[in-house]
């Protein structure tokens, strides 16, 4: 795939938070239920602990990567992550085939999958790309922060003690000198706008853009979404305001519509052609950020796949571009 991004630059609620108030671990606490995977990544309670950003970003360039959705690097062979957790339950919801046998499902998953009005399933908190990396918890830690991907669509990120579902709950607002960082995450589709130099506290996460696509006889359809992680762009010592670092990428699934209760999620085979994206930047006539990608495919993949796009540090005014999404179920080349 040729990916025209700089990897080092990847987007976490993290980073932000990392960056405004970094301070040094205290290598003297020994945690109990901290299960050391390697020098650099750990489980503790449940979620990934990554040393520091160094860290997860080498984790992550490989999560990310469509060719390895059905496999897991050798890390993170005894970690579940969300993504994992939500596979399972999907897989589950095939055997759905009575009113009973739904109900009973609702009632078991209610707190771990989000069931639309048509029956099909969706994630319960965080998006395709955070659900790799995060526990069913929607946890993971970096550094001295932990962030949660909560189930009422907001990104905390706290440095400090772990803390339960009902303590982050009562995380409100931001609040920069007590470690705590607070934003909402738009799953809605919004037209993309020019990044604000000021006033970003935390990584903002929200659809750009997004699509829905039948094949002929309406039995599958394809989810075509490109989203975009807003992160502050300052250093510990330089409190100068700049354009927030900005995470472009998008996401693709196809469901299977069945008998009884909707759509289900499929095992299918995803291609990507003639992808043309680009970004103008403020500065001067004909700057712009591109993103091309002519011909790719990924086969048996259950469930979303990913394309990395772009990872931008400037300020961005214009966004624009298309590109054909398909997959096994559903050959109409929908351009988008």
């Amino acid at each position: 795939m040729k990916n025209k991004i700089n990897l080092r630059c990847l987007i976490l609620p993290l980073l932000g938070a990392i960056s405004i108030a970094s301070c040094k671990k205290d290598g003297n606490i020994v945690n109990p239920n901290e299960k050391l995977v390697t020098n650099a990544v750990s489980i503790e309670n449940g979620y990934l602990k990554f040393r520091d950003q160094k860290a997860f970003d080498s984790i992550l360039n490989v999560l990310i990567k469509p060719e390895n959705f059905n496999s897991k690097p050798k890390e993170l062979q005894n970690f579940k992550s969300y993504h994992d957790a939500y596979i399972e339950i999907a897989k589950e919801y095939e055997n759905i085939n009575t009113s009973k046998s739904f109900d009973d499902f609702k009632s078991k998953y209610s707190n771990m999958v989000e069931i639309q009005p048509d029956s099909s399933l969706n994630y319960k908190f965080g998006t395709p790309l955070s659900a790799l990396f995060t526990n069913s918890k929607g946890e993971v830690k970096i550094g001295d922060f932990t962030t949660v991907y909560t189930k009422d669509n907001r990104i905390v990120s706290y440095k400090g003690q772990h803390k339960n579902e009902f303590e982050v709950a009562t995380f409100s607002k931001t609040d920069q000198s007590q470690g705590i960082f607070v934003n909402n995450l738009s799953k809605r589709n919004t037209s993309a706008k020019s990044n604000q130099i000021a006033n970003v506290e935390a990584t903002t996460t929200r659809a750009v853009r997004s699509r829905l696509y039948y094949n002929d006889d309406g039995k599958r359809r394809l989810f075509v979404d490109i989203w975009v992680d807003e992160t502050p762009n300052q250093g510990p010592d330089d409190w100068t305001p700049r354009p927030p670092i900005s995470r472009y990428y998008c996401t693709s699934r196809q469901e299977l519509k069945k008998t009884f209760g909707g759509w289900r999620t499929n095992e299918t085979d995803y291609y990507f052609n003639n992808l043309v994206y680009a970004w103008t930047i403020r500065g001067g006539l004909g700057d712009y950020r591109y993103f091309n990608l002519a011909n790719y495919s990924v086969q048996g993949v259950y469930g979303p796949i990913i394309i990395d796009m772009a990872t931008i540090s400037e300020e961005i005014i214009g966004f624009s571009g298309s590109g054909h999404f398909t997959s096994g179920g559903v050959p109409n080349t929908p351009v988008f």
